[in-house]
Parts: C-alpha cells; structure tokens; sequence
C-alpha cells in the first residue's frame, strides 16, 4: 500500500507540474499582451496562439478544482480571465458605421497568391467568377503576372499597377474604375496606393504585406501603417497580408490609428486565413481589410484561392454615414 501512496504522490506532484507550466506560459503570453510586448520571433508566434491558450486552461482549472491546487487555480483564473477580456471587442464587436443611402458598394477582392504558386489560371478563373471591382494581390511574381495578363480577368480590370517582385515582394492592385498610382512609403516588401475614382467619388486603397515576424522589420512596417493610415485625406482601405493577427500588440495599434477592421465588426473576427494546404488546420487571421472612418465594410466574406497558403477575402465597402 504504501508504495501505490508513492506513486500517486509523485503523480499528483508530475501532474501539479504541468498544471504550473501551462499557467507559466499562457501568463507569460498574457503579460506580453498586458504591456504591448513584441520582443521576439518566438513571442510573437506565441501571441498569435493566445486564444489556444486561455482554452488550454480550462482542464487546467478544472484539475485545480478537483485536486485543490487552491495556488494554482486562482492564478490560472486571473490569466484565464485576462484573456477573456483581451477577446471582448471580438466576442461584443462595435457596430459599424451606417453607409450612405443608397450608395453602390464597392468588392474588393484582397488575395496573397503564394510566390511559387503556379494554378493562376485558375486563380484568374476564381476572381472572374466573383466579379470584385479592385483586386489586392500579393505575393505577386513575374510569372502571376503574365499569366494572369493573358487572362480573361485582365479584360475585366483593365487598370492595374504591378510591382511584381522576387520571392514574396511583389504587390498589385488591379481595378474596374480608373486609377490614379500614389506615393508610397519605404517598407520591405512593395505597397502599392493607388486613388481609384469610384461609382461613390475618389476612395484610396493602400495595398500592404509586412515581411513575416521573424524579418525585422515586421514591426516597422506596421508602425508605418499606424502612423501613415490617419494621415490619408478621403476615404481608405488598407489591406492585404499583414502577417499579423488581432493577437499581437503592434498591430492592434494599428486598429488604434482610427482603422476598422471588416472582419471584426461583421461578426467574423474568430475566422481565420492561414495556413492552408498543411498538415495543420489554419489557425490565425492574417489577412485583413481595415477601412477609416469615411467608409463602412457593409459585408466580408472568405474564398479559397488555388494553390495558395492563404484564404482570400472580399469586402464590400460604401460610403459611411
């Protein structure tokens, strides 16, 4: 009997073990939420599980409860109850801004095309079919470029800027209405702003895609939009592939510039965009359209684009009341 009370002992201290390791991690993540942090490559991949980790400490609750871990569970509850109010604005999201009445939305289709992706036929064919009136690609190569001239889609958005690139860099914005190209700030990977002249008057996009969090400059770019995006006169949309989540700090201060996210505020917030086509289900939003306060998103929806890692999204913006 008293080497099965042994063993239960050292079970019970193995298992208190991971409750508290758990509880370490998750807090740590927490606190790196708490205090705006983005120290690290690894820090920022663990924000982007935050919402996986509040999940994770209910078992862990539950075994306090149970085992009464009274040190444990009041710990985990306090991170567990952090986390929880980080998620509010995606759970209680705010409402959007009325369109003005009677006006024509407008489909912007937002799409990161993959660098070595080769089915854009068949990407051409997907875009067609949903008719948008602006296309956002990125990840946009030489090859997507001509093959997608040649398609079909070219007739149907006849004005284009192209910054094809090498590897992930490149970036267009293509369009039914006619366009004007803008100036664009200095970021790793090409941006293209472009003023559009729209059935509803002149609106900007600003087509984006930070470099991943483990470049360098991921969180300079997003400063860059923060500081850049309230700065535009008139009606914007800035979107593309951010590499970054609602999860991380730096670019809900990006949300804080004055931007809305179309996701967020049409109930879609917990959707998420990547990856696809891996032996892991996507788990994180990476992929985003924010307007400013001149435009409401009135709808969003999400697509599979052939042969891509990403989810393409469209949304439909007008005019803001």
């Amino acid at each position: 009997m008293g080497s099965v009370a042994a063993w239960f002992r050292r079970f019970d201290r193995g298992l208190r073990l991971v409750a508290w390791l758990v509880v370490a991690g998750v807090g740590t993540t927490m606190l790196t939420q708490t205090f705006g942090l983005d120290p690290g490559q690894v820090t920022a991949a663990a924000q982007s599980l935050t919402p996986y980790g509040v999940v994770l400490l209910v078992p862990v609750l539950v075994a306090a409860l149970v085992r009464r871990w009274w040190t444990v569970g009041t710990v985990g509850a306090a991170i567990g109850i952090g986390g929880v109010v980080l998620a509010t604005p995606l759970v209680f999201p705010s409402s959007a801004p009325s369109p003005v009445q009677d006006a024509t939305t407008v489909d912007i289709a937002v799409v990161n095309l993959l660098y070595e992706n080769d089915r854009s036929d068949e990407v051409g064919d997907t875009l067609l079919a949903l008719d948008p009136d602006v296309i956002v690609f990125t990840e946009y190569s030489a090859e997507h470029q001509e093959r997608l001239l040649a398609h079909d889609l070219a007739g149907a958005l006849p004005h284009r800027v192209d910054r094809e690139g090498f590897g992930a860099s490149g970036t267009a914005v293509w369009s039914q209405h006619p366009l004007t190209d803008q100036p664009t700030p200095d970021m790793v990977n090409f941006d293209v702003d472009i003023e559009i002249l729209g059935p509803n008057g002149p609106f900007r996009v600003w087509a984006v895609h930070p470099p991943t969090p483990f470049h360098e400059g991921w969180q300079r770019d997003l400063r860059t939009i923060a500081r850049r995006a309230p700065q535009v006169d008139g009606p914007l949309v800035v979107a593309g592939d951010f590499n970054a989540s609602y999860w991380h700090p730096v670019f809900r201060d990006v949300l804080r510039a004055g931007l809305t996210d179309a996701h967020i505020v049409n109930d879609r917030g917990w959707t998420t965009s990547w990856p696809l086509g891996r032996r892991i289900p996507p788990f994180v939003r990476l992929d985003h359209a924010l307007t400013n306060d001149l435009l409401t998103p009135v709808a969003v929806h999400d697509f599979t684009v052939p042969g891509s890692d990403h989810r393409g999204l469209v949304v439909s913006v007008a005019p803001a009341a």
